[in-house]
């Protein structure tokens, strides 16, 4: 860990754009180390078997509330999903973290979302998610500490998709295939989601 502090920020970035302040601020070597050791956490918690965890690259997927800065070096307004490639024992992953500014400029507070490729917003994740865990609840796995996420795919689209600009899919009807680690068996669930003309998606999970 490095004993120099923490970079101010640059003598007149109040009266900088946002956006560009955002974009170097999700460069920065402190938020990329940040970012890493949580995504490695949770790719671990993933696959424990694997003992070689490394972060690659990341990619802001979604801006749920846009960031702003005060005179500090963290944003003290903003919500995102910042996206991480992982390498997992040689296999590309992707593990996915949202990240919620702190009003009073300290480090933005962190939280692993389900890892892989999903096209499913955080409300949405924990919404599905629910009906996942009834229906294991129904196959005698109920217990949730035993209950863990490996991987999500999106799979066939019937409906191309559109995304606007916050990451929220407008249009579009398609599966997704979430696998998971569920009282010691592997169970894939299929997520069949549809846009609902609405802003919201429609779901149905089947095992």
């Amino acid at each position: 860990v490095p004993s120099t502090p923490a970079p101010a920020a640059p003598a007149g970035a109040q009266s900088q754009d946002p956006r560009e302040r955002f974009q170097a601020y999700v460069q920065l070597d402190g938020y990329k180390n940040m970012l890493g050791q949580i995504a490695t956490m949770g790719d671990t918690v993933s696959a424990p078997e694997c003992k070689d965890h490394k972060p690659v690259n990341h990619s802001i997927v979604a801006v749920f509330t846009a960031p702003d800065f005060s005179d500090g070096l963290h944003p003290v307004k903003g919500v995102w999903l910042d996206r991480v490639i992982m390498n997992r024992c040689g296999t590309e992953l992707f593990q996915n973290v949202l990240l919620r500014a702190m009003p009073d400029g300290k480090p933005p507070a962190v939280a692993l979302m389900l890892p892989g490729s999903t096209a499913t917003i955080p409300p949405k994740q924990s919404e599905v998610m629910n009906d996942v865990l009834a229906a294991l609840g129904k196959q005698k796995c109920t217990d949730q500490t035993q209950i863990i996420p490996v991987n999500t795919k999106k799979d066939k689209e019937a409906k191309p998709l559109k995304i606007d600009d916050k990451g929220k899919v407008v249009e579009g009807q398609w599966k997704e295939i979430w696998s998971f680690k569920a009282c010691g068996k592997a169970v894939n669930a299929t997520i069949e989601l549809s846009a609902d003309g609405k802003g919201g998606l429609a779901h149905k999970v089947k095992l």
